[in-house]
């Protein structure tokens, strides 16, 4: 007898399974950190930055620490690690969103502290932020797990796309002190949350997402979706029920944005109303909405914007981004080709020829209809404004893409 045949027998595969995904996961990362610790040891590195910011080595601990923080402080990493000791100094520094720093900084001030003394602050940070990327991604392999099983109803489905998710391409800035990690937890807890009907802890999780990474205001469309849009929503309501709930949700998303938002006034309110260079041209940003900080020092320092990375010397990283982008318009083009009655219509209605039972299950179900959605926005957004490279990391916290990938994968398709 299969053992997912039975409930009785169906949570100790689920347990097994929950067990494995965490082991996987911690080899991945363990596996990551060698490599990198190899690659430094035989390859020259031609960005001696983190020389420069770290302490000389006294102790074989300093060493220890030394070495592990040489790895992982690369690009953007260096921002983090001096906005989580130093704060905002620099307008390009707030690209970068202040959750990750305040973590780093609390971790190194509690339970890292007495290292400091030995291996200096920033490598201390530099650690902090690598404990915390790392931790993170195996909660997220581990709630996205949870998730598949809530939204595929396939349990192998869910499992084999949470593996996916550990060994993706974009594994390596999964450890490094990005925050890629710690936006794919939250999103992935805000999604379950969502699905088990936890609508204001999922705001919460949403409102820490959006205090992560930009696109977290994004995700706010999922509250949206469950609580008013969807169409079970409405079975057996009334019209005055509705606009309640239309108001709760217009809560929820205010909730889901106040980190993003809280962002912004703080950086007004460092460049504009009590400027750090009292002599330096007044910004966009400080004449209002709808400028703000974070879009203007995208477009100002990393030339952001709509068409701007269409050039000829910009082919490499398109050919870079490509299979992710392939990968993306497949999975879309999949899920609109089975039912696009039902795409178009937000799932009200769907094409008469199709059986219940295959709207319910799968990457084809209906409860992947908002997953799909948020795909193709993110989509547009990447290969249209995005330096495009980064659309493989990007998509590590789109749970679609894993589902995807695992649905080509199955015999049960």
């Amino acid at each position: 007898m299969d053992i997912r045949s039975t409930g009785a027998k169906r949570v100790p595969l689920e347990r097994d399974r929950r067990w494995t995904v965490v082991k996987y996961a911690l080899l991945s990362r363990v596996a990551c950190l060698i490599l990198g610790i190899v690659s430094s040891a035989i390859v020259n590195d031609y960005d001696a930055s983190a020389q420069l910011v770290l302490a000389p080595a006294t102790t074989y601990l300093a060493q220890v620490l030394r070495t592990l923080a040489h790895i992982v402080l690369r690009w953007d990493a260096f921002y983090f690690v001096h906005i989580a000791g130093s704060g905002y100094v620099y307008e390009q520094e707030h690209a970068f969103f202040p959750l990750l720093p305040i973590l780093m900084r609390t971790l190194t001030q509690t339970v890292l502290r007495p290292l400091v003394a030995v291996g200096g602050e920033q490598a201390v940070l530099a650690v902090a932020g690598c404990i915390i990327s790392n931790a993170c991604f195996v909660a997220a392999a581990v709630t996205l797990y949870a998730l598949g099983q809530y939204t595929l109803r396939n349990e192998r489905l869910a499992y084999i796309a949470s593996l996916l998710f550990v060994f993706a391409p974009s594994n390596m800035f999964m450890s490094a002190v990005y925050t890629e990690s710690l936006f794919a937890w939250l999103v992935f807890s805000a999604m379950l949350c969502i699905a088990r009907r936890q609508h204001v802890v999922a705001s919460l999780l949403l409102c820490a997402s959006s205090l992560c990474r930009s696109n977290g205001v994004m995700y706010a469309g999922y509250l949206v979706w469950d609580v008013v849009v969807r169409r079970e929503a409405w079975i057996g309501k009334r019209w005055t029920q509705m606009v309640v709930r239309a108001v709760a949700a217009a809560g929820l998303v205010a909730v889901s944005v106040l980190g993003f938002v809280g962002f912004q006034i703080y950086g007004y309110r460092t460049h504009c109303l009590q400027p750090l260079y009292p002599n330096h041209p007044s910004r966009a940003y400080c004449d209002g909405l709808p400028a703000t900080v974070y879009g203007f020092v995208q477009a100002e320092y990393w030339d952001v914007g709509f068409l701007r990375y269409y050039t000829w010397s910009q082919i490499p990283n398109f050919l870079l981004a490509a299979p992710m982008i392939v990968l993306s318009i497949a999975g879309i083009y999949t899920c609109a080709a089975h039912d696009p009655v039902r795409l178009a219509t937000l799932g009200w209605k769907r094409r008469p020829s199709l059986q219940t039972a295959s709207l319910d299950t799968a990457f084809l179900g209906n409860r992947l209809l908002p997953h799909i959605y948020l795909w193709v926005l993110l989509l547009a957004v990447a290969t249209t404004t995005m330096h495009v490279q980064v659309i493989t990391r990007m998509f590590s916290a789109v749970p679609a893409v894993f589902w995807f990938a695992a649905h080509l994968a199955s015999k049960d398709r």
